[in-house]
This record gives C-alpha cells, structure tokens and sequence, in this order.
C-alpha cells in the first residue's frame, strides 16, 4: 500500500475542488477510518492546495462548482457569526453540536478552570500588530483542539489551525491545516465560510485582502459512498488570465 502526498496550485476554485477529486479518484489510497460500529471507507491522500487570482475572488463570492452537492452556503455561513453563536450557546447542551468551530475559535476554553480566549479577536489584533511593525509574523494562529479532550472523543474538530500572515503593502496570506477532511460534500463550503468570516472578522477591518490561500489536509478523502457521483465532476472552463 502506497500513501501520497500531493500539491495541486490552482487560480479557479472550481477546480482546484475538480482536480483535488480527480488526483484522489487515480492516485488516493483505500483506508478505512472510524472504529467500533461506525468504520467508514475513504480514497484518501494527503494534500495540500494552494490558491491565488481568480480562485480567492470566487470563494468571496460564494462561488462553488456547479456539480457541487452541498448548496446550503448562506446556511452554513451562518455558522460563523457571532449572532448564531449567542442564540446557539443559550440552547440547552442536549441541542448542542459536538463542537463548532466558531465556537471554538471565539471561545476557545481548553479546561473548566481558564477562562475562555476570543482568538478571531486576537488575530484581528496580531494583524493590526504585524501592520504597524510593517513585518511578517508566522505567530499569529488559532487552534480548535482540545487536549486531552478530544482526543478521546470520536467526532473531534476537523479544522486544527489557522495563521494569517501579514504581507506588505496589505495582503494576507492564510494557511488552513486540517487532521481529517471530506472532500467531495465539505471541502468547498468549509473555505467559503470560513474565508467570509475571516474577511469579516479580521481581514477588511484591517483594510486588507487576501493574496493567496494555502489549504493542508492530512487526511482529505472521498467516501466509498460518494465515489460514483465524484466521478462525474468536471473541468470548468477558464479565462486566459486564469491560466
């Protein structure tokens, strides 16, 4: 059995998704992850997508593939507002999810006895920080685990860290590391939303934009289940100034 790591550097979001699929469909590699009573076929690769130009436009618009099965966007956006966020903490901890990464990023409490951490707010800070020193700092991150916790736990956070970099004349650079990631029904919307809240949050209050998004999933995967209608999923198109 052989695992690979792949790199795929791409300026349309539509297909860095398509060609993600199509590097896995040819080259992953069969695993089962899970355990117990819930063990779950993948074709899986490590990888890492780098995207720029066009791509960085698409994902602020919401823009996702046309053959792309999850379109609950606005939904799912929704997530990562502050304003679902106060309504969902209110809610009793039998209507809660395992986790959510909004959750954990703005109230990141690793014990019972710290008191919680707002890290979107600490970024914003590192940004403004990294701006007024006119420096790059690989510092400024944010993390979702929980240790020992969720480790223990059979549905920890996928998402494990974000960094904004900061590069001179105000660009930004971020770095998404995920341990586990599905590809086929989550890929899109997880950066969609995820970028709309950093642009939100962080980013534009600090009269910045975007240049480049690097996206490193150590697991990233296709499910036995999806494996037919990923099959199906095309190229699109480009203009010239993409290519």
């Amino acid at each position: 059995m052989k695992l690979f790591v792949h790199l795929i550097e791409e300026r349309n979001f539509h297909n860095a998704w398509a060609k993600a699929i199509h590097t896995i469909l040819s080259k992953g590699t069969d695993l089962v992850i899970g355990g117990g009573d819930e063990r779950k076929p993948i074709k899986d690769s490590c990888m890492l997508i780098s995207m720029t130009g066009n791509a960085i436009k698409q994902i602020e618009a919401r823009e996702v593939h046309p053959q792309c099965p999850f379109r609950r966007i606005v939904e799912y956006c929704n997530e990562f507002t502050r304003a679902f966020l106060d309504e969902y903490r209110s809610k009793p901890l039998n209507e809660q999810f395992s986790y959510l990464y909004f959750e954990r990023l703005t109230h990141y409490e690793p014990s019972s006895s710290e008191n919680s951490s707002d890290q979107i707010a600490l970024l914003k800070n590192a940004l403004a920080d990294q701006i007024r020193q006119d420096i790059t700092s690989n510092r400024a991150e944010a993390i979702t685990w929980y240790v020992p916790f969720d480790i223990k736990r059979s549905s920890p956070p996928c998402l494990q860290r974000i960094q904004i970099r900061y590069i001179p004349e105000y660009k930004v650079d971020v770095h998404l590391t995920w341990r586990s990631r599905d590809l086929f029904t989550a890929w899109q919307s997880n950066i969609v939303c995820i970028i709309e809240m950093l642009n939100r949050e962080v980013i534009k209050p600090n009269n910045c934009q975007i240049i480049r998004i690097i996206d490193y999933s150590d697991s990233l995967h296709i499910y036995t289940r999806d494996l037919e209608e990923a099959k199906k999923v095309k190229l699109v198109p480009v203009s010239p100034q993409e290519i």
